[in-house]
């Protein structure tokens, strides 16, 4: 495998991450304005997404066995689709939550949207990783992964006390549990596609 289709293997990577920040932006949209319109092109980004690790993930099995880089890189896509399915359990709460009119606290809409922001900086700082290899920033998104996968923890404990103070309703609350734990999720496939590719 020449160096160039490695170049090229990795900026496909790059690509599929990006859409990937591209879905959670356009999630963030539909969450916050209650906008169905952006939920629906998030959707369509994980259509692609998919279509994309399908194709890389078959380049890279032809090549693994006669080169080790693409051997230690081999689940990188697959990883990343998981992180697209994640973001696509988040837009089908949202699209429930915007259709049967629900009402989420203002500690709710709060929490959400400081986890959109750390999932849009980590997902950036991924997709720069996957092209530079820098050690530093590889480093900082398996920490702020991690960061992720706490706060929707401790925000899922937080609610739970809400929910037991009756300051939220049990149909809002597995809504927003469901888009507690998408992210969790989402910080964790994050962090071992990002592993992958430093070869750990």
């Amino acid at each position: 495998m020449s160096e160039q289709t490695m170049k090229d293997v990795k900026k496909e990577i790059y690509l599929i991450m990006h859409k990937a920040l591209e879905m959670v932006e356009l999630t963030e949209d539909g969450f916050t304005k209650n906008k169905l319109s952006s939920l629906d092109q998030a959707d369509e980004l994980s259509r692609e997404i998919h279509t994309k690790e399908d194709a890389l993930t078959a380049a890279l099995s032809k090549l693994a066995s006669t080169n080790s880089e693409a051997r230690a890189i081999l689940a990188v896509p697959s990883h990343i689709e998981k992180v697209a399915t994640c973001i696509k359990r988040i837009t089908e709460n949202s699209r429930a939550r915007i259709k049967e009119g629900m009402l989420f606290s203002d500690k709710a809409i709060l929490e959400t949207g400081k986890l959109f922001t750390k999932t849009k900086e980590v997902l950036k700082k991924a997709g720069e990783a996957a092209v530079t290899g820098s050690k530093t920033t590889i480093q900082t998104v398996v920490t702020e992964s991690d960061t992720i996968e706490r706060m929707a923890n401790e925000f899922a404990t937080a609610h739970e006390d809400r929910l037991v103070t009756g300051e939220c309703s049990p149909k809002a609350s597995s809504t927003y549990l469901c888009i507690l734990y998408a992210f969790e999720d989402m910080g964790a496939h994050t962090k071992d596609a990002i592993k992958r590719l430093a070869g750990n």
